[in-house]
């Protein structure tokens, strides 16, 4: 399945508290979990009407992934942009875009980008 990948622009690792507190604080993620057999360091799931998504943070602390590429993930994603202090660079598994997130407002601008990203 393909997913999302988010990193911090300089490879810094990213603090597992300003995680957990995003996934505490917003409502749509739920289930909050440590130290997965996968191999995540927090791992939740992002709930909305419409789909979900896993979220978590690697064991390396240098990604978090999304699972799938949904408008579900795109949310959760922006929604990880707007409450860390550093821009993150989105790509997808499959390496078909590498993007800076931040001054996306919402998934419609976020989606064509992606598309602009896959034809250029």
């Amino acid at each position: 399945m393909q997913g999302i990948l988010l990193f911090s622009p300089d490879d810094r690792p990213f603090e597992v508290a300003a995680i957990q507190h995003v996934f505490q604080s917003d409502p749509g993620f739920r289930d909050v979990r440590f130290d997965e057999p996968g191999g995540a360091v927090i791992e939740a799931d992002y709930v909305e009407p419409e789909g979900r998504t896993i979220v978590g943070l690697s064991e390396s602390r240098t990604s978090i992934f999304l699972s799938g590429t949904s408008d579900t993930a795109f949310r959760a994603a922006l929604i990880l942009q707007r409450n860390l202090d550093t821009p993150l660079r989105l790509v997808d598994t499959d390496y078909s875009f590498d993007l800076i997130l931040e001054g996306f407002s919402n998934v419609e601008e976020l989606r064509a980008a992606i598309e602009k990203a896959q034809t250029s």
